[in-house]
């Protein structure tokens, strides 16, 4: 019997859910051998952020993110090519008790048949992650 498709914005937000819950308590679980990150914007010092690509760079920029507290004001998502989710996500981000900066982060999760985490079976891969700083204008 086959599983029904999920809607792209309960996959979306399933993620999003599970995600930044794991980027709190257990971020050294959150990348994948096929997973991406562009983190830009600029960085606590109001300097641009260098992007963080590869496996290895991933998991040294992720776990340097203690004590993340975000909250969540906006999810968006919508069906891609090859039954890919695309994900946009708009909040504030807490990082090392430092105050929360306004934040814009986009996923791209691709179908994959493993289990990563449990209601998103079939959309475990992140690909390029970008997670962009705002500033006030």
């Amino acid at each position: 019997m086959e599983m029904e498709k999920s809607s792209p914005l309960f996959v979306a937000q399933e993620f999003v859910r599970q995600y930044y819950s794991l980027l709190n308590n257990a971020p050294d679980v959150l990348h994948g051998s096929n997973s991406s990150y562009v983190h830009g914007g600029l960085d606590t010092n109001g300097n641009l952020a260098e992007p963080v690509n590869g496996q290895a760079g991933i998991h040294e920029k992720i776990v340097s993110l203690s004590e993340c507290h975000t909250k969540i004001r906006h999810v968006d998502a919508h069906a891609m090519l090859n039954n890919g989710v695309v994900v946009q996500v708009l909040g504030e981000l807490s990082n090392s008790g430092q105050p929360m900066r306004k934040f814009m982060q986009t996923f791209v999760l691709a179908p994959e048949v493993s289990i990563f985490m449990h209601h998103l079976r079939h959309y475990t891969t992140f690909i390029n992650v970008v997670i962009l700083f705002l500033t006030e204008q």
